[in-house]
């Protein structure tokens, strides 16, 4: 009974590190949150974060890191990713269940190397199936409250699971406030700036209202709060986000959550670059 209900909590850990949360009970709310907009999405999330952590499980794989939850987030993004592109089939079922292996293999691989995977497994798994057959998202109408900057901001965390939902995007938002509030607060600034940037810009205010160049900027947020209490570097973060997003839309690419990575590994490189470059100096006086 002891190892089911921690195999359980474990899985709901992996839900709440989609948004760098080691909370069951905000990811146990992001599976409400998906829900609330689609069912079969949030069966297929919590079935792709339970196949990644039994894989890392099987495998052996670092106790700690599977008891984070870093072994069923990818997994778990990757299943909602088929299921939401791909009608409901015996293929997309295979796609979901090899996808979400092959996504905690990389995050492993990615790990052993001491490399920083974030959700690249994700998006790394999601572009090679892109390449072999054709997208075919699924029929599932928004939900927006008709109020455009909070539609805006609501629908930025929404869409960090692919939840056009203004409802989902409030349920993560008190699912973040659950675990950290000064996580909660950032990523709402990060949401909020997202909009302001594209609006002043003058990008097309549909994708504003939808989310579509903040919800990567919700992710660098709340990644780079674990790195550093540099709060410049937050922002840097968040303006990267949003320009490798529209980078990404001019070039046609598949852009899921590419422009958090690229902006938080920027960061990171900065800081480790900085750290190594002060050593240096200390050590040569």
């Amino acid at each position: 009974m002891n190892t089911i209900k921690s195999y359980t909590q474990t899985v709901f850990r992996g839900l709440g590190q989609i948004m760098l949360q080691e909370n069951a009970a905000t990811g146990l709310l992001f599976l409400l949150g998906i829900a609330v907009h689609s069912l079969r999405l949030a069966c297929v999330a919590i079935l792709g974060a339970a196949i990644g952590t039994l894989w890392a499980k099987l495998c052996k794989y670092p106790i700690a890191s599977i008891s984070a939850g870093l072994y069923g987030f990818n997994s778990a993004l990757v299943a909602i990713g088929v299921s939401y592109f791909y009608p409901v089939s015996i293929l997309t079922f295979g796609l979901l269940l090899c996808g979400s292996i092959f996504a905690t293999l990389i995050m492993h691989m990615m790990q052993s190397y001491q490399l920083k995977p974030y959700t690249f497994p994700f998006v790394f798994t999601l572009w090679l199936i892109f390449a072999v057959i054709p997208q075919q998202m699924i029929d599932l109408a928004a939900v927006s409250l008709g109020i455009f900057t909070l539609d805006g901001v609501l629908q930025s965390f929404g869409q960090v699971m692919l939840q056009a939902n203004s409802w989902s995007g409030l349920i993560f938002i008190v699912a973040i406030l659950v675990n950290n509030a000064k996580h909660a607060l950032w990523a709402v600034i990060a949401a909020t700036l997202g909009m302001l940037v594209a609006f002043l810009l003058q990008w097309p205010n549909t994708e504003i209202a939808a989310g579509m160049y903040s919800y990567n900027a919700v992710l660098a947020a709340l990644a780079v709060l674990l790195l550093t209490p540099h709060k410049w570097l937050c922002l840097l973060a968040i303006f990267l986000s949003v320009g490798f997003t529209k980078l990404m839309f001019i070039l046609s690419l598949p852009v899921l959550t590419f422009p958090f990575i690229l902006a938080i590994w920027c960061v990171a490189w900065g800081i480790e670059f900085s750290q190594n470059r002060q050593k240096a100096t200390e050590q040569v006086e």
